[in-house]
């Protein structure tokens, strides 16, 4: 029986599990499935949403489909809100702080983070502890700023915040959601503490004869500031350097394994990617992990809540209303194999035109305005690793029953 059969053969209350199960468990065959037969697909919990064009269209009209489930999560974070003066000036302002110009040196700096903590392994690693969490938090600390926390509270304070803004939902099949809220309000008055510290120390810095502040993200935000009252204040700084640190470090980390664990899996496209990782043309070996990621993006969805009825699909056999206040999910991975728009879509083609076709990093408003950052944390993580002889898995990536994954061991020769 075909995926739609056996949901269709099972009693309407089940169907939203069953489905968001498959999701996680034999995601592509399924939203394949849904592209080409049932493009629109209405469950108890959520509606999923598989055409390329569909998706765009949810992801565009944020007038309807709107952010609202990051609401109670991430309020007043920019996050938080759709189409607003607050979220276009402070995603402008951090924006501009996280300057495009300073990519070489990012990239730069993970080369030499990811080459010394491979040197130092000797031949074997688990790639999340050791690589796809450690490098970007030294990006954190060393190009962002965040300097002077207790080790691995970085990475904890990150990973509850993400797990509770993007896996603890309505939709996401959560066995614990206490735990969750438990970790990460604790997390938060912790993160909290530890920026208030840092802003009370950098702004005293800021304000010496000669000021000794370096060149980093939360040292340009210190020294920002706007005539408008009430705008840049200190409340204002410490939200948005505790968004640098939670936009980066995991959502940077399960791209980066995830694709790196893709490669690995084919050994033809891995010599390959080894190859033009060993050249000087970057652009050309980040296709190789773009399009990995194509196969296996950090979520094989995205979700809005519509706040008014709307007609989808329209004028196809599928057109459907979607009333008011559903959760809707438009599923990226389905929109990144339709053949519409990735002609041969399960031919592994480094060549395509990836960050201007794929959702890696958002679509419209809610695009990654880090996108620049992550877009050479990821690669050259993944450059360093195809760089090393011999490269093996030793054990597979794992998520230890966690929505963000944990483990993937690597080896090869010294």
């Amino acid at each position: 029986m075909t995926y739609l059969e056996r949901l269709d053969a099972a009693p309407e209350a089940d169907r939203f599990q069953i489905a968001r199960k498959w999701l996680d468990t034999e995601a592509l065959p399924f939203v394949n499935e849904l592209r080409e037969k049932r493009p629109i697909l209405r469950t108890s919990a959520c509606t999923f949403v598989a055409d390329f064009n569909d998706t765009i269209e949810v992801l565009r009209v944020h007038q309807v489909f709107t952010n609202e489930p990051y609401r109670k999560k991430m309020a007043p974070y920019l996050m938080s809100e759709d189409d607003t003066a607050v979220h276009f000036r402070d995603k402008s302002a951090i924006s501009a702080f996280l300057d495009r110009a300073d990519v070489p040196r990012i990239r730069a700096l993970v080369g030499r983070e990811t080459k010394a903590a491979l040197d130092a392994a000797n031949g074997q690693i688990d790639a999340v502890p050791g690589l796809t969490r450690h490098v970007p938090i030294r990006v954190v600390e060393e190009y962002m700023g965040l300097q002077g926390a207790e080790p691995g509270k970085l990475a904890e304070w990150s990973f509850w915040n993400q797990c509770d803004a993007f896996h603890n939902h309505p939709w996401d099949l959560v066995e614990d959601r206490q735990r969750i809220e438990d970790n990460v309000n604790r997390c938060k008055q912790e993160l909290v503490a530890f920026i208030a510290k840092l802003l009370i120390k950098r702004v005293a810095q800021a304000q010496l004869p000669i000021p000794m502040l370096e060149d980093n993200v939360v040292n340009r935000i210190v020294r920002s500031h706007l005539q408008t009252p009430g705008q840049f204040e200190l409340a204002w700084k410490g939200l948005n350097i505790g968004g640098l640190l939670i936009g980066t470090v995991e959502t940077s980390s399960q791209a980066t394994v995830q694709a790196l664990a893709q490669l690995m899996a084919r050994p033809k496209i891995l010599a390959a990617a080894q190859a033009a990782a060993a050249s000087d043309d970057t652009a050309a070996f980040d296709g190789y992990v773009w399009e990995a990621l194509r196969f296996d993006p950090i979520s094989p969805y995205l979700f809005r809540i519509s706040n008014a009825p709307y007609t989808l699909g329209a004028g196809r056999p599928w057109q459907q209303e979607i009333p008011a206040n559903t959760a809707v999910l438009p599923l990226v991975l389905a929109a990144m194999h339709d053949p519409v728009r990735f002609p041969d879509p399960e031919t592994f083609d480094p060549t395509r035109q990836q960050l201007t076709n794929t959702f890696h990093f958002g679509y419209g408003l809610h695009e990654c305005m880090g996108r620049y950052v992550g877009a050479v944390i990821v690669p050259e993580i993944v450059r360093q690793v195809l760089l090393r002889k011999d490269l093996r898995t030793i054990a597979p990536l794992g998520f230890a029953g966690k929505p963000l994954p944990e483990t993937f061991v690597i080896g090869w020769t010294p």
